[in-house]
């Protein structure tokens, strides 16, 4: 797992013979593009570590100079407006009824009807990922996007309302794959002992079959889940 101790995450930005130091607040940002999610915007930095900050001026110099040093990259892309959800489309867990998979398909596909805008996100780095043991990095691919920004929301709503249990959030490029031809999950909340007790996934635009999939595997583990 992570060692803390490979970076001070202290309280001063310069130490006197002008060397740069994380804060604890850098520390949060890189820590959770390595290991818990793919891709941020500014927008969605701005309500977990700038909740009382209407302006963004904050966080994106912020995440600018994390930018100019390596740490994070940074893009403008296309993207469809954030949907900023605050609860799952629906939660499941062992014992309970199956889901109905077409309903869930709709309406977890009518949500995109918007057209693109530009959005200005960041990514970890390649250097950034090795530092946390994580080996996602730089853009996810265009058809990911739309997606990994869902995902990015759910990891909002966990960090402003459910702070406790998203301590416990790691996403699935941090662990290994379940198997040739086998979708991972999105994220896990896996708890001290490195049992996973929770399954977390973007529902992006999937379809019947994408969702009845997602529920077989997450029913023959005896998972609960939610699909954002």
């Amino acid at each position: 797992m992570i060692q803390d101790s490979v970076i001070s995450p202290v309280a001063c930005s310069r130490r006197p013979d002008g060397v740069t130091v994380w804060t604890q607040r850098d520390y949060d940002i890189l820590q959770s593009l390595a290991i818990r999610i793919r891709m941020l915007s500014v927008t969605q930095a701005t309500q977990i570590w700038w909740p009382q900050h209407e302006s963004l001026r904050d966080s994106r110099r912020c995440l600018r100079r994390l930018a100019a040093g390596g740490l994070v990259h940074r893009y403008v892309i296309n993207a469809h407006p954030l949907l900023a959800v605050t609860a799952p489309l629906t939660s499941w867990k062992p014992g309970q009824p199956e889901p109905d998979c077409h309903e869930l398909s709709l309406a977890a596909r009518r949500r995109w009807n918007r057209p693109t805008i530009p959005l200005e996100v960041f990514t970890a780095s390649k250097q950034t990922a090795n530092l946390f043991g994580g080996v996602a990095y730089g853009l996810p691919r265009l058809e990911q996007r739309d997606h990994d920004l869902l995902l990015a929301d759910a990891f909002v709503a966990y960090r402003c309302n459910r702070p406790s249990e998203a301590e416990h959030w790691v996403g699935e490029d941090f662990l290994p794959k379940a198997g040739f031809r086998i979708k991972d999950p999105d994220a896990f909340l896996i708890n001290d002992h490195g049992q996973m007790t929770h399954v977390i996934e973007s529902a992006g635009r999937y379809t019947p079959k994408q969702i009845n999939s997602f529920h077989e595997h997450c029913s023959a583990l005896d998972l609960p889940y939610e699909l954002w």
